[in-house]
């Protein structure tokens, strides 16, 4: 459900703004209304946006350096000011030590400087790649030279000779050469000759081959360089371990400090001033719940106040409180859009539906017996942070689980075929190909005609009773001559009912649609949403195939490399068992990963575009963001 705010607005002098802002953060329950067109014109803003993402990106390059050995703060901090310079030293003192209070005999330094000198120590990791790169290419076009004389090759040219280098097919080297041009062969290598040519400096005539530039450096010259440089990246590289793990905290802090500062710009931006620069306006939302107490919390501060119930065109934050089964698939939804504060949330009425629809594409036992061991396993030592998303992972593998002993299949295994005497009374509960498909078109109308309910209950809701008259046609229409066709293959007399469940249905969808206008309007509103209705339901119902084509490939699949480690591991006591094992393992992870992530995708379109759009969804809700103290 969406959790009802009241509106705050404020009058605060401006000599008291600055005091009753860090009072308003510490408090932290107030959503301040961002100005968004200030707050995109705030050059300030901007620059600290572009920190937080240049820390962030710090943060994780520097995680994958940790070292995975644990060691306390102070060991750490120790290891870190060890591997710096006496200038560096001096920094990390400044920062750790004496934050507020600087040396003064000191040079000044910023809180942005650890960030800058880390990036320049990735910028120079990446400068000496680029480096080897280079050399690497150059010493593959030397390398068939070998080690050239560089003196003597000095003191040829100083006496007016001229040295030259070419390559050339093998069948093109004319031996020739070797008396016409003083051509002499270096090398030889994958059908290409390296010769060079020694001349007077005056002659012009030269053998028509490849010209190669002079080599500045020999093969073992750049090998050392490589060598070199290579040390210098190991050297640097160690140093950011050594300092990876305080860099990471403290970089943690900074970014928290950075975004409190920009919370506060926002704050600024959404303000106006009034009264000649002496009175501040702000205004702000508050959760109904603690409307109470902020209103006794304000009542003590000094500042002029109004809490009232937000009207028709405000658009408050949007906060939600579901149970903790739906608190889960809240995240899923956001990736859509938030409802707007006056429609339904669709959170707890979709999220039965998504687990039912990824056990179905699953739909193997084994891949959701697998995933649920593995999610209850690693929950143990996950961060909490996560752990709602674990949550979630192990209700899809009890699904999984469940749709796959309803399909038959367990690691590709078909147990319908399977003759096992234990086995057969649970074949009574499993599902052929043809019924798994009905069962997908099943599930599917339900879904459609309940997101018609919860489209009733939204109109309802937002424009009154009335508004929902079209929809409620629509769904006596269905839902009535469903149930009267139903009744009459029973042996009952239904062909008057059927007319008047008709008649009714026909008045709504096409006189009472919209009861503020002209009939003649309505009734051509109603023929084109008659045409809208009637292919969108028969396409929405349909799109739920893709629940059973995905849970048929992924069995498939599976079958397939079942069979490939059957049949192509070879028949030799050990190796056989060892290839099958390969295969196996290799095949069914790939199959589990491509199906898993199928089985996560398509049940959020099924989600956001059948049952969304049935259920009559806006969204556009923005998320209820107090403005209050960070935490890492």
């Amino acid at each position: 459900m969406i959790v009802p705010m009241r509106k705050l607005s404020l009058l605060i002098f401006y000599r008291d703004y600055q005091a009753f802002l860090g009072e308003l953060r510490e408090k932290g329950v107030v959503h301040i209304h961002e100005n968004k067109k200030r707050s995109a014109e705030d050059e300030e803003l901007k620059h600290k946006f572009a920190v937080i993402k240049r820390i962030g990106e710090m943060i994780k390059q520097l995680s994958k350096r940790i070292p995975e050995t644990k060691e306390t703060f102070t060991e750490l901090l120790e290891r870190w000011s060890q591997a710096m310079e006496p200038k560096e030293k001096l920094f990390f003192y400044q920062q750790v030590f004496y934050a507020g209070d600087r040396l003064k005999e000191e040079p000044e330094v910023t809180e942005l400087d650890l960030l800058t000198f880390l990036e320049n120590q990735f910028k120079r990791m990446e400068h000496i790649d680029q480096q080897i790169a280079s050399l690497e290419k150059e010493g593959m076009i030397y390398e068939p030279w070998g080690d050239l004389p560089d003196e003597q090759i000095g003191g040829l040219q100083r006496a007016g000779w001229d040295l030259r280098f070419f390559t050339v097919p093998d069948r093109k080297y004319l031996p020739e050469w070797e008396d016409k041009y003083n051509a002499f062969v270096i090398n030889q290598d994958k059908g290409q000759k390296y010769f060079v040519t020694v001349l007077p400096r005056e002659v012009e005539e030269y053998p028509e081959a490849d010209v190669v530039s002079f080599p500045q450096m020999s093969a073992e010259q750049i090998r050392q360089q490589v060598a070199g440089l290579k040390t210098e990246k190991e050297t640097v590289a160690e140093n950011l371990k050594k300092i990876a793990a305080f860099s990471v905290e403290y970089l943690k802090d900074l970014k928290v400090r950075i975004c409190e500062d920009t919370d506060t710009l926002k704050v600024k931006d959404a303000a106006m001033t009034l009264l000649e620069d002496k009175v501040i306006a702000l205004e702000g939302w508050v959760p109904e719940a603690i409307a109470a107490d902020t209103d006794h919390w304000l009542a003590d501060k000094g500042v002029a106040y109004e809490l009232e119930i937000p009207t028709e065109q405000d658009n408050p934050p949007i906060l939600l409180k579901n149970n903790k089964f739906a608190r889960l698939f809240e995240f899923i939804g956001e990736l859509y859009s938030l409802p707007n504060y006056r429609e339904i949330d669709l959170t707890p009425f979709f999220a039965p539906f998504f687990v039912l629809f990824f056990g179905f594409c699953l739909g193997d036992a084994g891949y959701g017996l697998l995933l649920l061991l593995g999610i209850t396993i690693y929950k143990f030592k996950a961060k909490p942070a996560i752990k709602p998303i674990l949550s979630l992972a192990q209700w899809l593998g009890i699904s999984t689980v469940i749709m796959g002993i309803v399909g038959g299949t367990f690691f590709g295994i078909q147990l319908l075929d399977v003759q096992v005497p234990w086995m057969e009374k649970m074949k009574a509960y499993m599902l052929d190909s043809q019924q798994l498909f009905n069962l997908a078109l099943i599930v599917g109308a339900v879904q459609i005609i309940f997101g018609m309910f919860l489209k009733v209950a939204n109109q309802w809701k937002q424009h009154g009773f009335a508004a929902a008259l079209s929809t409620i046609g629509w769904l006596v229409l269905i839902l009535g001559e469903g149930i009267c066709y139903w009744l009459s293959t029973k042996g009952y007399a239904m062909d008057v009912p059927m007319y008047v469940v008709g008649a009714v249905a026909g008045l709504l969808i096409f006189v009472f649609n919209n009861v503020r206008r002209n009939v003649f309007i309505n009734i051509g509103a109603g023929l084109w949403d008659s045409y809208n209705m009637v292919t969108g339901l028969l396409g929405d119902t349909l799109s739920y195939i893709r629940l059973f084509a995905l849970g048929i490939s992924s069995a498939v699949l599976g079958l397939v490399f079942n069979d490939l480690a059957m049949n192509m591991s070879p028949d030799v006591p050990g190796v056989k068992q060892l290839v099958m094992l390969i295969i196996l393992l290799f095949g069914h992870s790939v199959n589990l990963f491509m199906a898993g992530l199928g089985s996560f995708v398509h049940p959020m379109r099924l989600t956001f575009v059948e049952f969304y759009k049935n259920a009559g969804f806006e969204g556009g809700g923005k998320k209820y963001q107090p403005y209050k103290k960070r935490s890492n």
